[in-house]
């Protein structure tokens, strides 16, 4: 015969599955109980409803059946076997003719739903739970991430404080080793010392060598001075952070379709030449002696100024060209076109500008010696 429970082939006359222990014997209409919580009829191998998953009468007592089915327990069950149907199946008078069976079960006797419960107004039961708290299922409290929040904007807050108010003090000389960097790197771009608000070129003195001075020629000490100023100055200018910077720009941009881009992207090369035509002038309006033993020294400087200002002009031509063509033309097709005064420009300016930069570093010399 075929297990009515599993499908599986098992002998006949089998009271009990060997495979599912399901119950395969004669149906006995006699002996049946109903479950407590739906109703539904149930056999006596039964151990929870088929319907409802409640436990069979018998199966659990009536103080713990409540905390087992919230906590799930009646799902796993195993069917019972021949010799626990002997053991544990309740015994249940048979129903005879004329008899009314009593199926209605008091819910509050199962300790899941009180009478009260059942009888408040629904708006009260869905308030009493929302306040009662879930034993199984406990509401979070997102402690956690407020307390992470309070603490960033804490630190934020303090680190704040902390640069406004300086209490170690040492913002003051951060910033005036700030503004010494900035006068020994770009110091054609510093203001006078007086406050002028015109954008006259000063060097690191703060003395505009544009203007004629009231003291007269300069002595052959100040115009070592101010050579040495001047030849640190060029050096800055071939340093990465300028025409280094200038040439990465310019490669990676003078193709770009869009022109508001090309146009940010050529303001270092644009302003670097301008700063350079400063130095140039600061070496021309310096009032040296006519004998001064520094003459040749000028001439050096002014001659590497000469050539920084050529490899950076040919970056600047280049950079003329690439503007000129209008938004929305393939650039691509312009490249020759746009590194054309390049090519011109050639190699000569940079070759030479390596060749003598370290040569003509202005040393002291002895007047008298000469």
């Amino acid at each position: 015969m075929i297990c009515p429970h599993c499908l599986k082939t098992i002998g006949d006359g089998e009271t009990f599955c060997p495979h599912c222990h399901g119950y395969v014997g004669p149906a006995n209409t006699d002996e049946f109980v109903f479950c407590e919580g739906c109703g539904a009829r149930l056999s006596l191998h039964d151990r929870t409803c088929p319907k409802c998953g409640r436990p069979a009468p018998g199966i659990l007592s009536t103080d713990s059946s409540s905390s087992d089915l919230a906590a799930g327990k009646t799902a796993s069950f195993p069917r019972l076997t021949k010799s626990l149907i002997q053991t544990e199946a309740p015994r249940v008078e048979p129903v005879s003719a004329g008899r009314v069976l009593d199926d209605s079960v008091d819910p509050s006797s199962t300790n899941v739903l009180s009478r009260e419960d059942l009888e408040a107004p629904r708006s009260s039961r869905r308030k009493a739970r929302a306040v009662d708290e879930d034993p199984y299922h406990p509401r979070r409290r997102h402690w956690g991430k407020l307390v992470a929040v309070l603490l960033v904007v804490a630190l934020a807050g303090g680190a704040t404080a902390f640069v406004t108010m300086d209490p170690l003090g040492v913002m003051p000389g951060f910033y005036d080793a700030f503004r010494a960097a900035a006068r020994e790197a770009f110091p054609s771009r510093q203001l006078s010392e007086t406050g002028d608000s015109d954008n006259a070129a000063t060097d690191g003195s703060g003395v505009n060598p544009t203007e004629p001075q009231d003291s007269g020629p300069l002595t052959d000490d100040e115009v070592f001075d101010k050579l040495t100023i001047i030849y640190h100055q060029i050096d800055s200018y071939n340093s990465d952070s300028n025409i280094g910077e200038v040439i990465d720009s310019f490669n990676s941009n003078y193709l770009l379709s869009d022109l508001t881009a090309r146009t940010e992207a050529s303001e270092s090369a644009y302003a670097l030449r301008d700063a350079i035509q400063t130095t140039i002038d600061q070496i021309d309006a310096l009032e040296a002696p006519e004998d001064t033993v520094y003459r040749e020294d000028i001439d050096h400087m002014r001659q590497l100024a000469e050539w920084m200002y050529g490899r950076v002009d040919q970056i600047c031509d280049s950079w003329d060209v690439s503007l000129s063509i209008p938004q929305g033309e393939s650039m691509s097709s312009h490249n020759d076109e746009i590194l054309q005064p390049m090519r011109e420009a050639g190699s000569d300016d940079l070759t030479n500008f390596d060749t003598y930069f370290y040569q003509w570093e202005p040393e002291r010399k002895d007047s008298a010696a000469e």
